[in-house]
């Protein structure tokens, strides 16, 4: 039963996530060319160096990319996009959950069995093209990228954690401790998701864009 379950997931998550729903700025910054020097009248030469400076750097930046490069530059710019399916899916089943513990409507913990499967799948997904829009971490990183950048991965890895524990709380014999382990869990994961989502806002709008 859980494999079969966790093959409909796989699925269904792969599907939700190639849908195209880029509906934020991309991530990469476009850096600034260097102002060009004033040019002092009578002074031979200088218009001349200048133009075929010029020319050159236009040349570097038309010069086409490798395939490789490109793939992962394209791949990146589809995290913003990707992005919001686990962190609705984490939210929602959050919901849920609650609802379901302090109405006493046991029946609303079967349907969050499927939400937190896709959410596990798409934090994953989300994560790898995270990676790629990012790059490498470096030691020019400030401290928003490198805290959205570990957060994020550390949510994808505590999904795959929380859908285990919610899988194991529905075996046979299982006691309040399981339950208790996966809300604990799903508990940590939502408070991970809605500071990374304040950071990533933080990153595309700035760091006023929640100012009332």
């Amino acid at each position: 039963m859980m494999w079969r379950w966790i093959a409909i997931t796989l699925a269904i998550g792969t599907i939700l996530t190639s849908v195209p729903a880029l509906a934020h700025e991309d991530h990469d910054k476009v850096q600034a060319r260097p102002a060009a020097a004033a040019v002092h009248p009578g002074t031979p030469g200088l218009i001349t160096d200048m133009t075929a400076e010029m020319d050159h750097g236009d040349m570097e930046m038309a010069a086409p990319k490798p395939m490789p490069q490109r793939l992962y530059s394209w791949l990146g710019r589809w995290h913003p996009a990707v992005v919001h399916f686990p962190i609705a899916l984490f939210l929602v089943t959050g919901i849920l959950e609650a609802v379901a513990l302090l109405g006493r409507r046991a029946w609303l913990t079967d349907g969050t069995r499927v939400l937190i499967g896709l959410a596990a799948v798409s934090a994953l997904v989300a994560a790898g093209l995270g990676w790629l829009a990012m790059g490498l971490p470096g030691p020019t990183a400030d401290l928003t990228h490198t805290l959205h950048r570990w957060i994020g991965t550390a949510i994808a890895l505590l999904g795959l954690a929380t859908w285990w524990a919610k899988e194991r709380s529905f075996r046979p014999g299982a006691g309040q401790a399981a339950r208790r382990l996966y809300a604990a869990l799903l508990a940590t994961i939502v408070t991970a998701v809605l500071v990374n989502a304040y950071l990533g806002g933080m990153l595309t709008h700035g760091a006023n864009h929640l100012r009332f």
